[in-house]
C-alpha cells in the first residue's frame, strides 16, 4: 500500500507546485497549466471521469471537462437526496455505480483515490449508513445476492437500498479514509446509525432483541477499526500520530451538552461517547475508539436501567465482537 504524504509533505508539494505554476507562466506556458486542471486532478480522478458507467449514473450532474472538485460535488447531487438517508432507486443505482467504478479504478493507481475526491464521497456514503452498516457489519441474505454489480439497487418495505461487494466497499473506505476528515465523516454516521439502532429498543427489551443491535454496532465499528489500524500501519510512526490526531480532533470538535436520553435518545448516546472520547485524550484515541460499541453499551444501559449484570455481559460481549470483526476485517484488507 502507498504512504500517506504528512500535512508537512502537502504543504511542501503547495509551495512546490505555486513555483512550477510561476516557471509555466514566465514562460507563456499558463494555458497548458490550466487545461491540466489546478485543483489537483490526479491519475485516478481522471480515469473515473473517462468511465462511461459514471456519465450515465450522473445523468444531467456530469459534464464533459469538469475538474474533479466539481466531479465531487456531481457525485453528492446524484446520489443524495433532500431528506437524509432516504434515496430514490436512481439515487441508489448513482451510488453503486460510482462505488462499482472508484473501486475498478483503485487498482490502476495502487488503492489510491485523489484526495479532493475523499470527503464528497465520504458524505455521501455517510448517507447510505444504513446499507454500509449491513456490508460491513453482520450482512444478510438480501444484500449478499443484491451485491452483484448486475443487480439494480431495490425497493422493500424499509425503503430503498443498494448493495456492493463487501470486499469492494471495503477497500473503497480504506481508500477515502486515507483523508481523516473523510474517515471523521463515516465514523459519526456509523455512530449516528449505532445510536439510531440502540434507542429503538424498547425498556424492559430482554433477551436477543436486547443483545443484537449492541452486537451488531460492535460489527461495523470493528470493521472500522481496522481500517483506522490499516492507515496507521501503511502511514508508519512518523505520519500516524498526525492522522490520528486530526481524526481525533474532528471527532470530538464542538461537543453540546447531551440532552437527557428520554428527550433526545439518539443524541445523548452520540454526545455521550464523544464525552467519553474526548476524556481518554488524543494519545489514547486509537484504543478508545476500538471500545467504541462497548461504552455505547454503557451509556444506553444506564439510560434504560439495566441491571449492572446485564450490562457487564452487553459490554463484554461487544468487545467481543468488536474485536472479531477488526481482526477478520485487518484479514481482508492484507
Amino acid at each position: 500500500m502507498s504512504e500517506t504524504p504528512s500535512p508537512n509533505a502537502r504543504r511542501s508539494r503547495l509551495v512546490a507546485l505555486t513555483a512550477v505554476v510561476a516557471c509555466v507562466a514566465a514562460t507563456g506556458g499558463i494555458g497548458a497549466w490550466l487545461l491540466l486542471g489546478s485543483d489537483g486532478d490526479s491519475k485516478s480522478c481522471e480515469g473515473l471521469l473517462q468511465d462511461k458507467h459514471i456519465h450515465e449514473a450522473l445523468g444531467d450532474n456530469y459534464r464533459v471537462g469538469m475538474s474533479c472538485s466539481e466531479f465531487g460535488a456531481a457525485i453528492s447531487k446524484a446520489t443524495v437526496g433532500p431528506v437524509p438517508g432516504q434515496h430514490s432507486l436512481q439515487q441508489a443505482q448513482a451510488m453503486k455505480v460510482v462505488l462499482i467504478a472508484v473501486e475498478d479504478n483503485l487498482e490502476s493507481t495502487g488503492g489510491r483515490l485523489d484526495p479532493i475526491l475523499s470527503e464528497p464521497l465520504a458524505e455521501s456514503l455517510a448517507d447510505y449508513a444504513a446499507d454500509t452498516d449491513v456490508m460491513l457489519g453482520i450482512g444478510n441474505a438480501d444484500y449478499v445476492s443484491n451485491s452483484l454489480p448486475s443487480k439494480p439497487s431495490w425497493e422493500d418495505s424499509d425503503g430503498v437500498h443498494m448493495a456492493v461487494p463487501r470486499a469492494s466497499l471495503l477497500r473503497t473506505v480504506r481508500a477515502v479514509s486515507e483523508e481523516p476528515t473523510a474517515y471523521v465523516v463515516l465514523r459519526m454516521a456509523a455512530t449516528r446509525h449505532a445510536a439510531e439502532g440502540l434507542a429503538a429498543v424498547e425498556r424492559d427489551t430482554t433477551g436477543a432483541e436486547l443483545s443484537a443491535p449492541p452486537a451488531r454496532n460492535a460489527r461495523t465499528l470493528g470493521a472500522l477499526d481496522a481500517v483506522a489500524a490499516d492507515i496507521r500501519r501503511d502511514l508508519g510512526e512518523n505520519q500516524a500520530p498526525q492522522w490520528e490526531r486530526d481524526v481525533f480532533e474532528g471527532l470530538t470538535k464542538k461537543i453540546p451538552e447531551p440532552p437527557s436520553y428520554s428527550n433526545a435518545p439518539v443524541n445523548h448516546l452520540v454526545g455521550s461517547w464523544q464525552q467519553t472520547l474526548l476524556a481518554d485524550g488524543a494519545k489514547n484515541s486509537s484504543t478508545a475508539l476500538e471500545e467504541q460499541s462497548a461504552d455505547m453499551v454503557d451509556a444506553w444501559g444506564k439510560a434504560l436501567r439495566l441491571d449492572s449484570k446485564v450490562q457487564s455481559s452487553l459490554r463484554k460481549d461487544a468487545l467481543d465482537s468488536s474485536y472479531h470483526s477488526r481482526s477478520d476485517t485487518l484479514r481482508e484488507l492484507d
